[in-house]
């Protein structure tokens, strides 16, 4: 054996666990029941017992960034076993089961406050797709008498009011009978957003006018090419908002900001947040916490805004340290 190797595992144990955390829970458990020393090392191993905690709980390991956030095996098996079987209390089992027709196949999907929208991706930018129109259908997960199903045929160049404007994304709320598209102009820098009636056409009747406009302030150092990055548009009730990211590969950053207007009472707003964050898979995502309040996670960081006052950047409330980077944060609310 050359002597500058340096062995793998100092101890018997150690190579047992190792073997074992290849095998599924279920013959981990026969191994460590027929065999004394198995038996032991499975006790002194938090992993193997991490590993045959999952599996019993019907759940799958996440890979996660091993930093100073990052939580021990250990803690990861107690906090499985202080909340032992609560995934259980979770029901899957589909309580309506609807039939959708083959022209909807492969179209964007969405759940919107209890209604399941199909519809073709607006935001390709295939000349021959943009002269085409856009097929959509919205209807109730559960339907009741006062829910409406929304069947419509958009051509793309009466999704805004500026011709060939190129689309970034579109939200459909049925409970407000709204559609809103936030497009860009080839070559400009600003991003806007059309108020429009899901059932007709012009402008809602609820809104301050037909166009939001994107803050100055992001026209600045902050601005970046409307085409480029990730978009959404979001909304609860009176409130909507423009959230935009970019991951940059060099180096490893992400650069986001959002904005949030009054859409019922005004087509502007100063209410602007944004930054910059470092790293090659940060999630960032945000909710609204009523009409008063904005949730938001940026990697390790849960933070409360207060947005009582569009005039203004939303004024920070409070912020927490997450035990761990989050990856593909999405929010779901009863709202």
């Amino acid at each position: 054996m050359n002597q500058d190797m340096k062995p793998e595992f100092l101890f018997l144990t150690d190579l047992h666990a190792y073997i074992l955390s290849f095998l599924p829970y279920q013959d981990i458990l026969r191994c460590t029941s027929v065999c004394r020393d198995l038996h032991q090392t499975y006790l002194s191993s938090s992993e193997l017992q991490y590993i045959v905690e999952l599996g019993g709980q019907q759940l799958l390991p996440v890979d996660l960034p091993l930093d100073n956030h990052t939580p021990t095996i250990s803690e990861r098996l107690q906090l499985l076993r202080d909340r032992a079987h609560a995934w259980f209390k979770l029901n899957t089992q589909p309580v309506e089961h609807v039939d959708v027709s083959n022209k909807y196949i492969m179209k964007l999907t969405a759940m919107s406050n209890g209604y399941f929208c199909l519809m073709d991706d607006p935001t390709l930018r295939h000349d021959d797709y943009l002269r085409g129109q856009t097929i959509s259908k919205i209807f109730p997960t559960l339907q009741e008498p006062s829910q409406q199903v929304f069947d419509r045929v958009w051509h793309s160049d009466t999704l805004s009011t500026v011709p060939n404007a190129q689309l970034n994304y579109i939200l459909k709320d049925p409970t407000q009978n709204l559609l809103a598209a936030a497009y860009h102009v080839l070559d400009e820098p600003d991003v806007y957003i059309d108020i429009l009636p899901l059932d007709g056409d012009g402008t809602h009747p609820q809104a301050a006018g037909p166009t939001l406009f994107m803050s100055p302030e992001l026209r600045g150092p902050q601005n970046i090419l409307p085409k480029a990055g990730c978009w959404r548009v979001w909304n609860l009730g009176r409130l909507m908002a423009l959230s935009h990211s970019l991951k940059l590969n060099d180096p490893d950053r992400t650069l986001w900001w959002l904005q949030i207007w009054d859409w019922q009472h005004s087509t502007t707003s100063n209410s602007v947040l944004s930054g910059a964050v470092s790293g090659s898979r940060i999630s960032i995502g945000y909710c609204f916490l009523g009409t008063s309040r904005l949730l938001m996670i940026v990697d390790v960081k849960l933070k409360v805004y207060s947005i009582e006052d569009m005039s203004q950047a939303p004024q920070l409330l409070a912020c927490f340290l997450l035990p761990a980077p989050v990856r593909g944060a999405h929010f779901v609310s009863d709202n």
